[in-house]
């Protein structure tokens, strides 16, 4: 089992007209929905309707059993497929990976001059700025990402070098219209348009302006209208050849014109400038009302319509706890959350929030923020938050999950990090970048740090201020009190009891957040949570490993699989790369020959098992059965069980800080952790305890009257390992892959 907790509010979700939902490897379209369910179409011949109510379904996203795609029946969704990638781009080659941050780093860099007023999009106001495009798109470039060639030194910046001004322009159109899709520049190399010369461009532009007109032609109706023009100019040109081989000379060119296509006309008709289209085909009254600029602000009517996300460093110094989550970690586990010993610390918080609700959808703390901090936190936004809800007892649901349609953030280098660009897109989330130095493009999270700093962080000691005048005498390192774990609780009570539930001034009629998120969520739904599968791509730590003929091993963990085994008898390069999820030990995804796919751990019992309960089981067991070359299963999964049910909530509490399962980690761990660490995979085998006395063996048998006769042989009724289990507790070791608990049936 995943280590999940779902709240009791089951979600809604929302399914547009052109979405694609994949259920049992087979294609549906929406067709309609109520208040009980979903009715479904299917998208081959057949064309059988479904229904499913939002309870199916529900359970079915949190089995990973459905697939959503948005807008996948939308001819321009379909277009784009030919084009461009169909698969999630941070699986494609390091290389491709490599060119797109390239070209991604300038194209933001222009992006960010334009908005300034610094350039336009024309080659002259391009080339005079080429040199500040080059040098902005160095601090996008800088960030480290897994398709670097070199990595960047401290404080070294790389400057991009090879760029025109028109081949820069073209990629910006590109971007605007199909997002980072557009920089991977697959599909479209070899198939050049035809040229068109400056005669045929010239009618072509004339004849185009019949669009600006009261009458409000169709772009069809302007197709044959150009259509007619050039049919007639030819046949105008073919009559001036005949007189010239009559001998009249008139000086006219009398070349053929080459017909234009009709996308090359759309494209004529989408450069006109949409405020002389308006005055042209609606009059200057109703171009003002399109065009005028509004000072309302957003416009939202769905839940994570927008999403904002944003990095704050907490006023408060904490304390190191010496109880809970951190008393059951080894040093080298505290260091990875940045706690040292005896020391007081500051944390970051990266937090994210609905704009339409004001409902905090994902909350991580770091010392140091990372893409690491900003990936985990995209993760936190679509996984229900049930688990973290109940581990501090709070009195209300944290149910606010789903998958967003855009997030918006700052311009930090965590957030500007190319690779947690990519896996955003994957997930099939837009992200953007707000403006440097503009906290106005994100005040609702702006706002809720506001609203932190004074309601929640006001009530502690040891709070620190902007500046030493509002500080004056106050000393917040001596009076730091409140422990690391103790600001984890208390940021998810205080922001699922009183944030949620307390009337928000930016809401109408004096909502609550939880109250205008239930209710849009049973007008609208939401997008489902993506797949397990999907997650572990996009968000996974990326490896790269060796195959043997065991596989593969992460954290001393065996993966394998009989697909994977055909591939290795016959590949010659045995290098993979690999992705791997911290929150899922039950498989890892690899790519072999450029297809990705999954492979099962040879232990099913690690489905749904996190690394840092995995983790703290290797530490109790190397202390315990040190002398052991081979560890049992049995010994492996007790400890498993018996940390997850002591320290449950003691871990569900530290979930809420940034775990640090960097390839650099990883690496480290099984060098000094791991080494020599080996789990004995054979099945559990009947063991004969030794007699009380010494003498032979004492075989067990069931009381008189209160056990059936059993069928020989049978795996699932296999005999007890002792006196314990002669008494009727069950053994779950008898069939490694068996379902298992402890405890009476």
């Amino acid at each position: 089992m995943l280590d999940v907790q779902f709240s009791s509010t089951l979600p809604r979700f929302a399914f547009g007209e052109y979405d694609e939902v994949i259920l049992d490897g087979i294609s549906y379209r929406p067709l309609e929905s109520n208040e009980f369910g979903y009715t479904f179409l299917r998208t081959d011949r057949t064309s059988v309707a479904e229904s499913f109510t939002h309870t199916v379904l529900s359970q079915r996203v949190a089995a990973g059993e459905l697939e959503h795609r948005r807008d996948a029946f939308l001819p321009e969704h379909a277009k784009r497929r030919l084009r461009f990638p169909t698969q999630e781009l941070s699986t494609l080659s390091l290389k491709q990976q490599q060119k797109a941050k390239y070209h991604e780093s300038l194209v933001r860099a222009f992006l960010e001059m334009e908005a300034e007023g610094k350039v336009n999009r024309t080659e002259v106001s391009v080339k005079s700025a080429l040199p500040e495009i080059k040098y902005r798109a160095g601090k996008y470039l800088s960030v480290p990402s897994e398709g670097d060639a070199t990595q960047a030194g401290n404080n070294t910046k790389i400057i991009p070098e090879k760029i025109s001004a028109s081949r820069l322009l073209k990629r910006v159109a590109a971007f605007g219209r199909h997002g980072m899709a557009s920089l991977y520049g697959q599909g479209g190399q070899g198939r050049r348009s035809r040229r068109l010369g400056p005669d045929e461009l010239a009618l072509l532009a004339r004849t185009v302006r019949n669009y600006l007109t009261m009458e409000q032609p169709s772009v069809a109706q302007v197709v044959e209208d150009v259509d007619h023009a050039f049919i007639a100019e030819n046949l105008r040109r073919e009559e001036l050849r005949e007189r010239e081989a009559d001998g009249e000379k008139h000086g006219q060119s009398t070349r053929p014109l080459v017909m234009p296509s009709r996308e090359t006309i759309r494209l004529e008709v989408r450069k006109l400038d949409p405020f002389e289209v308006d005055v042209a085909r609606f009059g200057l009254d109703e171009a003002r009302k399109r065009n005028a600029p509004v000072g309302k602000g957003l416009e939202l009517t769905r839940a994570l319509e927008r999403v904002e996300m944003d990095e704050w460093k907490v006023d408060l110094l904490s304390l190191m706890a010496e109880s809970g989550i951190w008393s059951i970690l080894s040093e080298e586990e505290r260091a990875s959350f940045g706690l040292e010993e005896g020391k007081k610390a500051r944390w970051f918080l990266t937090a994210a929030m609905c704009c339409t609700t004001r409902c905090v959808v994902a909350m991580k703390l770091s010392r140091t923020p990372s893409k690491r901090s900003a990936m985990q936190a995209l993760d936190m936004i679509v996984r229900d938050k049930g688990v973290w809800a109940d581990a501090v007892g709070t009195h209300s649901p944290w149910n606010m999950s789903g998958t967003p349609e855009l997030i918006v953030t700052e311009c930090g280098s965590a957030f500007i990090d190319f690779d947690t660009r990519v896996g955003a897109t994957d997930l099939g989330i837009n992200i953007d970048a707000g403006p440097a130095g503009m906290p106005e493009f994100r005040a609702r999270i702006e706002r809720l740090f506001g609203t932190m700093s004074n309601n929640f962080i006001g009530r502690f000691t040891g709070r620190t201020f902007s500046n030493t005048v509002v500080k004056g005498d106050y000393d917040a390192e001596a009076r730091a009190a409140l422990t690391a774990e103790d600001l984890s609780e208390a940021l998810v009570r205080w922001v699922v009891d009183v944030y949620h539930n307390r009337p928000h001034a930016g809401l109408p009629n004096g909502e609550t957040p939880r109250m205008c998120w239930n209710r849009l969520v049973g007008r609208y739904g939401v997008a489902p949570m993506p797949k397990l599968e999907l997650r572990r791509k996009a968000l996974g730590t990326r490896l790269e490993r060796t195959v043997s003929q065991k596989g593969i091993s992460v954290l001393g963990i065996r993966y394998h699989s009989e697909e994977f085994g055909r591939w290795f008898m016959h590949a010659r390069d045995k290098e993979v790369r690999v992705r791997w999820y911290s929150e899922d030990l039950g498989a890892i995804t690899v790519e072999l020959d450029g297809k990705w796919i999954e492979v099962p751990s040879v232990l099913k019992r690690f489905r749904g098992e996190r690394a840092q309960t995995w983790m703290m089981a290797v530490r109790e067991i190397r202390a315990s059965v040190a002398a052991q070359k081979k560890i049992n299963q049995e010994i492996i999964f007790k400890a498993m069980t018996r940390i997850r049910e002591i320290n449950a909530n003691a871990i569900a509490r530290q979930g809420l800080f940034v775990d640090d399962y960097s390839k650099e980690r990883i690496e480290k761990l099984e060098d000094e952790f791991i080494i020599g660490f080996e789990v004995d995979e054979t099945p559990g085998t009947l063991r004969m305890q030794p007699a009380s006395d010494g003498l032979g063996i004492d075989l067990p048998t069931a009381p008189s009257g209160t056990q059936t006769q059993r069928p020989a042989g049978d795996p699932d009724h296999a005999a007890p390992n002792n006196a314990s289990e002669a008494a009727g507790a069950p053994n779950p070791f008898a069939d490694p892959d068996a379902d298992w608990s402890f405890g009476d049936k």
